[in-house]
């Protein structure tokens, strides 16, 4: 739950091209130069409505400078004008054809393109277009950057052992990518493999140990192998570091949620949610559902659901907590069905706890005895199923299996 939100990545990305588009040129005189240089600044400035004021103003100038249709065509994503965006840099991929810096200018393009692509969930349309900027060989000191969109987009399409590959690919190029060790060790935790995890995440925090992510990560790693006391001192640590940023907050947000400081967890989370990192949701849904406020927390559930690329199991487990708790058997019933659909999931050993007590709930015991049987097969070590099991086999006058 902890992975970044585009949102905050993408805010980056302008200012690494002032280097590369911005001139020296003076402002006594109004020249498609000087406006773009000043659409640069307000860029910088996150200022992006005027930002885009002053490249409109250089492209009456010159709309034939492409370098400006791109400039513009990124603060376009900024305003969350996605589609015109795809304009602007459509117009840069086609007329720099004959240029001799074409390739440049349509790796920058391609992957504005493939940016836009993401934040209209377009994932294969994002996934092409991330693939074609990187067999483009100019300006192949962007290509981990592009490697980590293209990373995000195959775990956004659900192909998690694909996006770890990328993940891995990075670490190939960039050995010391505190920011791969942490999305990597993100996903081999969402897929259960938690010693994987626990590497990734002690090497992330041995190059930085600023990580609210790899400490976050760490304990979260722990807390599903059932010892967080191996954790206990993380979230201390975390507590220490520095806020500077939205999503700084946010991520102290998900520290106070796991020392169960619900009071300051909410408060940073309401925050977070406002500023666009939907994740947010899901932890004031198991806010709510701590303080038994099921509604509430189904609301946040399914507000996390609407907003996300790929169903997520754990979320749909505790939805159906929440409808178990208000008796609605039919949508909790519904919410399981949804969570078990998901292959290869973390969450299916819980997910199945509760379809054996919504069983009990509605006294279908042979159904309950049934599906602990199929749940023991898998999860034998779980000696309370096994002594649940017990006892309905008694109820229900079995005497073999």
């Amino acid at each position: 739950m902890g992975r970044r939100t585009l949102k905050t990545i993408i805010g980056s990305v302008l200012l690494a091209l002032w280097a590369l588009f911005a001139t020296a040129c003076g402002d006594e005189k109004m020249t498609p130069e000087s406006e773009n240089k000043k659409g640069l600044a307000y860029y910088e400035a996150g200022d992006y409505a005027k930002a885009a004021e002053y490249f409109l103003r250089a492209l009456e100038l010159d709309n034939t400078d492409l370098e400006i249709h791109n400039n513009y065509g990124m603060t376009l994503l900024q305003l969350k004008r996605y589609d015109d965006a795809l304009r602007e840099f459509e117009i840069v991929l086609v007329n720099s054809a004959s240029e001799s810096k074409a390739d440049r200018l349509n790796k920058f393009a391609t992957r504005g393109k493939g940016l836009a692509y993401i934040q209209k969930q377009s994932y294969p349309d994002a996934l092409t277009c991330f693939n074609s900027a990187l067999e483009i060989k100019a300006e192949s000191g962007w290509d981990v950057d592009i490697l980590f969109y293209k990373a995000n987009t195959l775990e956004c399409m659900g192909y998690r052992s694909s996006a770890i590959d990328i993940y891995t690919e990075i670490l190939a190029r960039s050995k010391d990518n505190v920011k791969a060790y942490q999305s990597r060790g993100n996903l081999y935790r969402i897929e259960g493999k938690y010693d994987a995890a626990e590497e990734d995440y002690k090497k992330a925090l041995s190059l930085s140990e600023g990580s609210y992510e790899a400490y976050i990560g760490l304990y979260t790693c722990y807390l599903s192998m059932g010892v967080p006391e191996q954790g206990a001192d993380l979230l201390d640590k975390a507590t220490r570091l520095p806020v500077k940023t939205d999503e700084d907050k946010y991520y102290l947000g998900q520290v106070h949620f796991y020392q169960e400081n619900y009071k300051s967890a909410k408060i940073e989370m309401e925050y977070a949610l406002d500023m666009g990192f939907h994740e947010a949701g899901y932890f004031l849904g198991e806010i709510a559902l701590a303080n038994k406020e099921y509604e509430t927390a189904i609301a946040y559930y399914e507000q996390y659901r609407q907003n996300s690329a790929v169903e997520s199991p754990t979320v749909c487990n505790q939805e159906a907590v929440c409808y178990l708790a208000l008796f609605e058997y039919g949508k909790a019933q519904e919410m399981l069905d949804i969570g078990l659909g998901v292959p290869g999931s973390a969450a299916r050993q819980q997910l199945l706890r509760n379809q054996v007590a919504l069983y009990e709930e509605k006294n279908e015991l042979a159904k309950a005895y049934e599906t602990l049987g199929e749940y023991l097969d898998d999860y034998p070590q779980d000696a309370e199923a096994a002594a649940e099991y017990k006892f309905l086999k008694k109820r229900l006058g079995i005497t073999t299996d």
